[in-house]
């Protein structure tokens, strides 16, 4: 497993120095301030964008692409099938059990600010925390990182669910620590998964869990000759 992680460094490494970066401007900043920057830089191109990529995060998409990677390799698709039952089941639990009211900007900026909105966006009310777009997409990138084993399509996979992330703070369905919450959740139960199943995931077709280097060594210890 460990290198595993090392091949997926460029999405782990980065993506800590993001969090800690999140981290320190929410406790410097006041709660909703992020939300407010990002308002401000609205424009028809960011709107276009933002509008239609915030969908990679959403359930629908994960369940595309877990059914085609079932096609794939079933083995790796039953266990992503078992990451997003995991994380509807931790983001369902969130909302609508501890964070049942938790208010999004639209209503947290209700009468304070007026915020810019993309038409044709269905801006939501409460169930603010934790972000299960963020969740969603994390969880997905980070399991098909450890799958592909390979740090250039990390870095990118990496990229294209931090945009997922923005998109929902841009688009005014978040905060930046529903975000940031949803996608450590979802990086933590992708990795667990994963280390969890890595001798079935990684086996060979022949039920073999042992590595070329394990195989070639028995190999030559029975053609040794004994004195």
């Amino acid at each position: 497993m460990i290198n595993r992680l090392r091949n997926t460094s460029r999405f782990y490494i980065p993506y800590l120095a993001l969090l800690t970066l999140a981290i320190v401007f929410y406790f410097y900043q006041e709660h909703g301030d992020f939300v407010l920057w990002l308002n401000q830089l609205h424009n028809p191109l960011w709107d276009f964008f933002f509008k239609y990529w915030t969908y990679t995060g959403h359930g629908v998409f994960f369940a595309v692409v877990t059914i085609v990677l079932i096609f794939l390799n079933k083995r790796f698709g039953l266990v992503l099938a078992l990451i997003g039952i995991t994380i509807g089941g931790v983001t369902a639990f969130f909302k609508e059990v501890l964070f049942e009211t938790a208010p999004r900007p639209r209503i947290y900026f209700e009468g304070q600010k007026i915020l810019e909105f993309v038409d044709g966006v269905n801006i939501l009310s409460f169930h603010s925390f934790p972000s299960g777009h963020a969740m969603g997409v994390f969880g997905l990138a980070t399991f098909i990182s450890l799958m592909l084993q390979n740090n250039r399509y990390a870095l990118f996979l990496l990229i294209a669910a931090t945009f997922t992330t923005i998109s929902r703070i841009y688009l005014a369905q978040h905060f930046l620590i529903d975000v940031m919450a949803g996608s450590l959740a979802g990086v933590i139960i992708s990795t667990a998964f994963y280390m969890t199943f890595e001798r079935y995931l990684n086996k060979e077709n022949t039920g073999s869990t042992k590595s070329p280097d394990e195989g070639l060594a028995d190999i030559d210890l029975k053609n040794m000759d004994v004195d």
